[in-house]
């Protein structure tokens, strides 16, 4: 009787150990269960909140609008007493040292005029010629952009000491006198830097600043084209934008790039992938900045702080 209690004992605390056995087993597939599922919310989670955008190539520049001088090298003949002029040559013809341009007609009779130097002949003069004939930067001040043009009637007797016609020499390069308000300048201008200027949204090429100064609240500059801008004739006060800095390349918000092991870089992503990698800054302005170093589709991480 007690074999039989004793295999009995045994049978129970058998099925009590697989019980237990049963039972842990099942706790660690429930907590492995709950890992996995901790795991995937976590990166859905982090799927749901990852901020993604396609690299595009763009453009980045400073740009500065305002009044320009119109700068050129200019011969003008003054009257020496009231009469009229009647040119033989047209306006804006090129002409050659010696040419007979016309016959200056007084009271006195008839006197022939000839250029006195070769150029491009000008009838309409502004009375600003000899103002603007050496320019001395360090002496210019804002009024000089005040000063009025006052060109002579056609219509009317020319007076002793007006001008009577102007050359403009078309083998020196145009100039530009231009000023801006320090305070709506936030990039760095150095000399001979090279920069575009547009005139009523054309583009009239290249020039670098040949002087500059910083007075009365105001950078004061002059450029210089690389050659004489004949679509600038009979022009003095101008109105121009001038673009800076101009660079390309991947434009990225500035927000995405992060900082590993010294190097600068962005994180992309690819299916479930993040990886990290290095650019170049080329330029930062405005929470944007201009990148080298990711190729064209990268897909761009915005948030990695999330990743980090």
């Amino acid at each position: 009787m007690s074999s039989r209690k004793a295999r009995l004992k045994r049978r129970i605390m058998q099925r009590s150990a697989l019980k237990i056995v049963l039972l842990s087993c099942l706790a660690l597939l429930l907590l492995g269960f709950i890992y996995q599922l901790g795991q995937n919310s976590y990166s859905t989670i982090v799927k749901l909140n990852r901020d993604i955008k396609v690299a595009e190539y763009g453009h980045m520049e400073d740009r500065l609008s305002g009044e320009a001088i119109v700068l050129n090298k200019e011969e003008i003949a003054s009257a020496q007493f009231e009469g009229r002029f009647e040119n033989m040559v047209k306006d804006r013809e090129k002409t050659r040292k010696g040419t007979l341009l016309g016959y200056y007609i007084s009271s006195r009779g008839q006197t022939p005029l000839q250029a006195p130097v070769s150029g491009i002949f000008m009838r309409r003069t502004d009375g600003l010629e000899e103002v603007f004939r050496e320019i001395n930067l360090q002496a210019v001040s804002p009024e000089i952009f005040q000063y009025k043009t006052s060109a002579v009637a056609e219509d009317r007797p020319i007076q002793a000491g007006q001008a009577v016609y102007k050359i403009v020499n078309n083998l020196e390069p145009t100039r530009l006198l231009v000023h801006f308000p320090l305070e709506r300048i936030d990039f760095d201008i150095v000399a001979k830097q090279q920069v575009n200027v547009f005139l009523a949204g054309k583009d009239l090429g290249t020039v670098i600043v040949k002087d500059m100064k910083k007075d009365f609240g105001e950078i004061v500059m002059i450029l210089e084209f690389k050659d004489f801008q004949e679509e600038l004739l009979n022009q003095r006060y101008i109105g121009v934008e001038l673009v800076f800095n101009s660079c390309s390349g991947f434009l990225v918000p500035e927000k995405a790039l992060v900082e590993r092991e010294g190097k600068k870089g962005i994180y992309c992503t690819k299916d479930e992938d993040i990886t990290f990698k290095p650019v170049d800054i080329i330029k930062i302005k405005g929470g944007k900045a201009i990148v080298e170093g990711l190729n064209k589709n990268d897909i761009l991480v915005l948030n990695p702080s999330n990743y980090n």
